[in-house]
């Protein structure tokens, strides 16, 4: 019986011991984990443009659920991802807005949460040849500080990014580059516009300098002259 007893009180122990191990662990890698989002949460002006790197931002707000990547998958991970339940995890973006690495959870597949795995997503976003790179968002939450959005940071529900409002609140909070494809195509064309309107104009006035030369109102050298100005 004392011996019964004993034992008892050794997996007791043993459990309590267990315990303490199991929290103080967590409590490690949660710190390392805040120190690491500290240390890289993105600050200054980004901008994202229409294309690939908004196309990903979207998928991951979504979970695969809405967007050009979701209608039109190109890639056989794109395929992947989208045959899988998962939620983001986290988002690498350079701060020229141009290379990104992201994160997600998969329900059998739990995504690295080793210490300093914050750290290690920077570099292989650095790799991508765009400068440096910091956190964008954590989960659901976009927390890259542009001084527009606020310091807790923005949430984008799944339900409402599913309906398409992701440009909207993108732009919203100033991460949006005004300056995307449609806008570069409409500039040009108002560039080829305003050229075809003073190219018109030049032939207007070298046919007037003509007509005057011909009906003798100006001379030669006169006729030389206009028409030199008028090239130059």
């Amino acid at each position: 019986m004392l011996i019964v007893c004993r034992l008892c009180a050794k997996i007791y122990y043993m459990k309590k011991i267990l315990i303490i191990i199991f929290f103080s662990i967590i409590y490690v890698t949660s710190a390392q984990s805040f120190n690491s989002f500290a240390k890289y949460k993105g600050q200054g002006e980004l901008k994202i443009t229409k294309g690939y790197i908004f196309d990903t931002l979207e998928l991951y707000f979504t979970a695969g659920k809405y967007g050009n990547i979701k209608d039109n998958p190109k890639y056989d991970w794109q395929k992947k991802i989208l045959r899988e339940s998962w939620t983001g995890s986290f988002i690498i973006l350079s701060q020229n807005g141009k290379a990104l690495y992201w994160q997600y959870n998969t329900w059998d597949n739990k995504a690295d949460n080793s210490p300093n795995y914050l750290g290690k997503a920077v570099i292989k976003c650095r790799e991508q040849g765009h400068g440096e790179c910091f956190v964008f968002a954590i989960k659901n939450k976009i927390v890259w500080q542009n001084g527009i959005n606020p310091k807790k940071g923005t949430r984008i529900k799944k339900k409402d990014a599913r309906k398409g409002i992701l440009t909207a609140k993108l732009k919203e909070l100033g991460f949006m580059d005004n300056n995307t494809t449609e806008n570069k195509v409409k500039k040009k064309s108002k560039k080829i516009t305003k050229k075809k309107i003073e190219n018109n104009n030049f032939v207007d006035q070298l046919n007037k300098l003509n007509d005057l030369y011909k009906s003798g109102v100006l001379t030669k050298e006169e006729f030389d002259k206009a028409k030199k100005k008028l090239l130059n």
